[in-house]
């Protein structure tokens, strides 16, 4: 491939790299801090003789901590790598067609078209793609239903999504419930399926360069 384009997409692995890094920071320190402020709490608490209801607001504090702000947190963060990926799939299309994605679906299934169409790169031969795709029906339903599943019009869609992904997802009182093992997993697959699609890419485009090459050189001998 032309070194302009295999330079761009070196680039282009490097900060998506360190993109995603930043983001995994964001929660880690935010982790360490509800970690900080949950140990405060319960020294407070092991220290017994406190006002009743001082008592009650630090278990009360304690409880929304370690459970609904945590998983706030995760969804958070989960969402932000979400970006993150449909981020990196429209930089690497910019890159080799120079210009952006025209499918009028949305989600994945766009990317999926473009690609197709216009790089002849089938997404769905990437690593870990029927695991995005499922990332992707969390997205929706966390954003357009605030994870509530009895809400999502695509129920049909979401149920299969949850039963194939227990370490990632579980449902609570009809909400979806991330686990963190889903943070784990999701920022693992998207540098492992941006580096096959890049190099996908570059193959298509050296073996368009190596027939255009052998077309010219039978012609010059005719």
């Amino acid at each position: 491939m032309e070194k302009s384009y295999s330079t761009a997409a070196d680039l282009n692995k490097f900060f998506a790299q360190c993109n995603l890094n930043m983001h995994i920071r964001y929660y880690n320190e935010h982790k360490r801090l509800v970690s900080s402020q949950v140990g405060e709490i319960t020294k407070e608490l092991e220290q017994g003789c406190l006002d009743p209801k001082r008592k009650r607001d630090l278990e009360h504090a304690k409880h929304v901590y370690l459970n609904s702000y945590h998983q706030h947190m995760i969804i958070n963060a989960f969402l932000l790598i979400y970006s993150h990926l449909e981020e990196c799939l429209a930089v690497t299309f910019r890159l080799f067609i120079k210009g952006s994605p025209v499918s009028k679906k949305t989600g994945l299934e766009r990317f999926k078209e473009d690609f197709r169409d216009r790089c002849s790169v089938n997404l769905t031969n990437g690593p870990r793609w029927a695991f995005l795709q499922d990332c992707s029906q969390i997205r929706s339903t966390l954003l357009h239903t605030a994870g509530n599943i009895t809400l999502f019009r695509n129920r049909r869609k979401i149920d299969p999504v949850i039963k194939r992904n227990p370490k990632h997802v579980a449902v609570c009182n009809n909400r979806l419930v991330l686990h963190e093992q889903m943070l784990v997993d999701f920022s693992n697959a998207i540098p492992d399926f941006l580096n096959w699609l890049t190099d996908e890419i570059e193959k298509k485009y050296n073996n368009a360069m190596y027939s255009d090459g052998n077309s010219a050189a039978l012609h010059s001998r005719r």
